[in-house]
Protein backbone atom coordinates (compact mmCIF):
# COMPACT_ATOMS: atom_id res chain seq x y z
CA UNK A 1 0.00 0.00 0.00
CA UNK A 2 2.87 2.35 0.65
CA UNK A 3 4.54 1.96 -2.35
CA UNK A 4 0.88 2.61 -4.33
CA UNK A 5 0.48 5.75 -1.76
CA UNK A 6 4.23 6.90 -3.12
CA UNK A 7 3.32 6.31 -6.74
CA UNK A 8 0.08 8.16 -6.51
CA UNK A 9 1.93 10.91 -4.37
CA UNK A 10 4.70 11.15 -7.24
CA UNK A 11 1.92 11.54 -10.56
CA UNK A 12 0.19 13.93 -8.31
CA UNK A 13 3.27 16.03 -7.80
CA UNK A 14 3.92 16.12 -11.40
CA UNK A 15 0.63 16.52 -12.71
CA UNK A 16 0.11 19.03 -9.70
CA UNK A 17 2.97 21.30 -10.80
CA UNK A 18 1.31 21.21 -14.45
CA UNK A 19 -1.71 22.58 -13.54
CA UNK A 20 -0.78 24.77 -10.77
CA UNK A 21 1.35 26.54 -13.15
CA UNK A 22 -1.73 26.92 -15.86
CA UNK A 23 -4.37 28.06 -13.67
CA UNK A 24 -2.17 30.89 -11.36
CA UNK A 25 -1.33 31.79 -15.57
CA UNK A 26 -4.70 31.85 -16.23
CA UNK A 27 -6.90 33.33 -13.59
CA UNK A 28 -3.71 35.98 -12.63
CA UNK A 29 -5.07 38.27 -15.14
CA UNK A 30 -1.45 37.90 -17.25
CA UNK A 31 0.46 37.55 -14.82
CA UNK A 32 2.12 34.31 -14.30
CA UNK A 33 2.56 34.39 -10.62
CA UNK A 34 1.00 37.03 -7.84
CA UNK A 35 2.75 39.99 -7.02
CA UNK A 36 2.96 39.34 -3.31
CA UNK A 37 5.44 35.70 -4.47
CA UNK A 38 6.83 37.69 -7.19
CA UNK A 39 8.31 40.73 -4.47
CA UNK A 40 8.93 37.64 -2.05
CA UNK A 41 11.25 35.94 -4.15
CA UNK A 42 12.75 38.84 -6.36
CA UNK A 43 12.57 37.82 -9.68
CA UNK A 44 9.83 35.92 -11.89
CA UNK A 45 12.45 32.36 -12.64
CA UNK A 46 12.49 32.43 -8.86
CA UNK A 47 9.19 32.70 -7.98
CA UNK A 48 8.26 30.12 -10.83
CA UNK A 49 10.14 27.54 -9.38
CA UNK A 50 8.43 27.98 -5.63
CA UNK A 51 5.43 28.16 -7.60
CA UNK A 52 5.59 25.35 -9.17
CA UNK A 53 7.57 22.75 -6.30
CA UNK A 54 4.23 24.01 -4.12
CA UNK A 55 1.99 23.81 -6.61
CA UNK A 56 3.41 19.80 -7.15
CA UNK A 57 3.00 19.51 -2.94
CA UNK A 58 -0.62 20.23 -3.29
CA UNK A 59 -1.10 17.49 -6.07
CA UNK A 60 1.11 15.08 -4.26
CA UNK A 61 -1.15 15.74 -0.95
CA UNK A 62 -4.08 15.25 -3.18
CA UNK A 63 -3.71 11.69 -4.81
CA UNK A 64 -1.82 10.55 -2.21
CA UNK A 65 -5.09 10.90 0.00
CA UNK A 66 -6.69 8.45 -2.70
CA UNK A 67 -5.69 5.71 -0.43
CA UNK A 68 -8.11 6.85 2.15
CA UNK A 69 -10.65 5.36 -0.21
CA UNK A 70 -9.27 2.20 0.31
CA UNK A 71 -9.31 1.90 3.71
CA UNK A 72 -12.67 -0.79 4.32
CA UNK A 73 -13.26 -0.15 7.66
CA UNK A 74 -14.56 3.61 6.90
CA UNK A 75 -17.92 4.81 5.16
CA UNK A 76 -17.52 6.80 1.87
CA UNK A 77 -18.53 9.93 3.69
CA UNK A 78 -16.18 9.87 6.35
CA UNK A 79 -13.24 9.33 3.57
CA UNK A 80 -14.39 12.12 1.24
CA UNK A 81 -14.46 14.85 4.52
CA UNK A 82 -10.88 13.73 5.54
CA UNK A 83 -9.88 13.19 2.06
CA UNK A 84 -11.50 17.19 1.73
CA UNK A 85 -9.79 18.14 5.14
CA UNK A 86 -6.42 17.20 4.18
CA UNK A 87 -6.62 18.63 0.63
CA UNK A 88 -7.46 22.03 2.52
CA UNK A 89 -4.89 21.24 5.63
CA UNK A 90 -2.34 21.92 2.32
CA UNK A 91 -4.02 24.02 0.35
CA UNK A 92 -4.67 27.02 2.21
CA UNK A 93 -0.67 27.28 3.18
CA UNK A 94 0.58 27.14 0.23
CA UNK A 95 -2.21 29.02 -1.10
CA UNK A 96 -1.01 31.84 1.25
CA UNK A 97 2.69 31.20 0.82
CA UNK A 98 2.10 32.15 -3.16
CA UNK A 99 -0.05 35.34 -2.68
CA UNK A 100 -3.29 33.54 -4.40
CA UNK A 101 -4.98 34.33 -0.64
CA UNK A 102 -4.14 36.56 0.86
CA UNK A 103 -6.69 37.48 4.02
CA UNK A 104 -8.47 35.03 6.33
CA UNK A 105 -11.87 35.88 4.23
CA UNK A 106 -10.55 34.80 1.36
CA UNK A 107 -9.25 31.49 2.28
CA UNK A 108 -13.23 31.15 3.86
CA UNK A 109 -14.13 31.48 0.97
CA UNK A 110 -11.93 29.66 -0.70
CA UNK A 111 -12.14 27.02 1.34
CA UNK A 112 -16.15 26.79 1.50
CA UNK A 113 -15.48 26.73 -2.40
CA UNK A 114 -13.48 23.62 -2.43
CA UNK A 115 -15.51 21.93 0.10
CA UNK A 116 -19.16 22.40 -2.05
CA UNK A 117 -17.51 21.32 -4.94
CA UNK A 118 -15.72 18.57 -2.89
CA UNK A 119 -19.39 17.78 -2.08
CA UNK A 120 -20.97 17.98 -4.96
CA UNK A 121 -18.50 15.18 -6.62
CA UNK A 122 -18.96 13.16 -3.62
CA UNK A 123 -22.56 13.06 -4.20
CA UNK A 124 -22.00 12.87 -8.07
CA UNK A 125 -19.68 9.33 -7.33
CA UNK A 126 -21.99 7.91 -4.42
CA UNK A 127 -25.29 7.78 -6.69
CA UNK A 128 -23.19 6.20 -9.36
CA UNK A 129 -21.87 3.55 -6.70
CA UNK A 130 -25.27 3.21 -5.46
CA UNK A 131 -26.79 2.30 -9.11
CA UNK A 132 -23.67 0.20 -9.42
CA UNK A 133 -24.54 -1.99 -6.24
CA UNK A 134 -28.06 -1.80 -7.47
CA UNK A 135 -27.33 -3.49 -10.59
CA UNK A 136 -25.24 -5.92 -9.11
CA UNK A 137 -27.55 -6.70 -5.99
CA UNK A 138 -30.37 -7.26 -9.28
CA UNK A 139 -27.73 -9.57 -11.04
CA UNK A 140 -27.14 -11.51 -8.39
CA UNK A 141 -30.63 -11.87 -7.11
CA UNK A 142 -31.52 -13.10 -11.16
CA UNK A 143 -28.80 -15.40 -11.21
CA UNK A 144 -29.94 -17.22 -7.49
CA UNK A 145 -33.24 -17.51 -8.61
CA UNK A 146 -32.20 -19.13 -12.00
CA UNK A 147 -30.03 -21.31 -10.04
CA UNK A 148 -32.85 -21.80 -7.20
CA UNK A 149 -34.92 -23.14 -10.65
CA UNK A 150 -32.16 -25.68 -11.63
CA UNK A 151 -32.07 -27.24 -8.17
CA UNK A 152 -35.91 -27.25 -7.89
CA UNK A 153 -35.83 -29.26 -11.50
CA UNK A 154 -32.84 -31.78 -10.39
CA UNK A 155 -34.88 -32.33 -6.83
CA UNK A 156 -38.25 -33.46 -9.55
CA UNK A 157 -36.21 -35.76 -11.30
Amino acid sequence: MREKTLKRAGFGFILGMAVGNVLAALLGGGDLVSPGLLARCGNLPGALLVQTLLSGVIGAASFAGIGLYDIEGWSLLRTAVVHDLLIEAVYLPVAFALGWVETAAEALLVSGCMAAVYFLVFLSLWAVYRAQVRELNELNEARKTKSDKKMEVRDEA
